[in-house]
């Protein structure tokens, strides 16, 4: 009997994206133009699944944040990856007069979140009762061991009643570092 083996990723990393509508450039949709821009938003989901992107989901996040209305989840094998998913996902008709609010990136072991795994976490399932919060601070440049550390927790977590949940890691980037790096 031979052992079959599955070669997954060493970290997955995902990213949200949030926009919100444009008050001087609202969408205008005639009838007749929705199923090219669907078309043309749908062959961009192609071209960057062919190159290991993930579109994991596309959310309404309006009535969330007043700076909220649409919440992309992307899902890839690196952070350069998700950023170039995402600005040819912007050149679409349909989220080009959009306007980014803020966004999130984040890596996990590439062990415990397969890609057909369903999302644990959904907006309209109420949260549990006692969830599983583990705020961890370690060097901003150590976001593996970070990732390691909280998966730890995160196994550990599932031995209790009714917990479930995904586990990121990110890192904070403020504006001044943008700014610094734009320099």
């Amino acid at each position: 009997m031979s052992e079959t083996t599955v070669d997954l990723p060493q970290h997955v990393f995902t990213l949200f994206a949030v926009f919100r509508l444009s008050s001087s450039h609202p969408v205008v949709l005639d009838g007749r133009d929705v199923p090219g821009i669907v078309q043309e938003l749908e062959d961009v989901v192609d071209v960057i699944g062919d190159e290991g992107v993930t579109v994991r989901g596309w959310y309404d996040a309006s009535g969330l944040r007043s700076d909220a209305d649409l919440m992309v989840w992307l899902r890839g094998g690196a952070g350069e990856d998700l950023q170039w998913a995402l600005r040819e996902l912007r050149r679409s008709s349909l989220l080009k007069p959009l306007i980014r609010t803020w966004g999130a990136v984040g890596v996990l072991d590439g062990s415990e979140a397969p890609d057909e795994e369903e999302p644990a976490l959904w907006l309209a399932v109420r949260a549990p009762d006692a969830p599983l919060e583990t705020p961890s601070t370690l060097e901003a440049d150590d976001l593996s061991g970070l990732a390691r550390l909280l998966a730890d927790h995160r196994l550990e977590g599932r031995h209790a009643a009714g917990v479930d949940a995904e586990v990121y890691v990110g890192r904070l980037i403020e504006p001044v570092e943008i700014i610094e790096v734009l320099q």
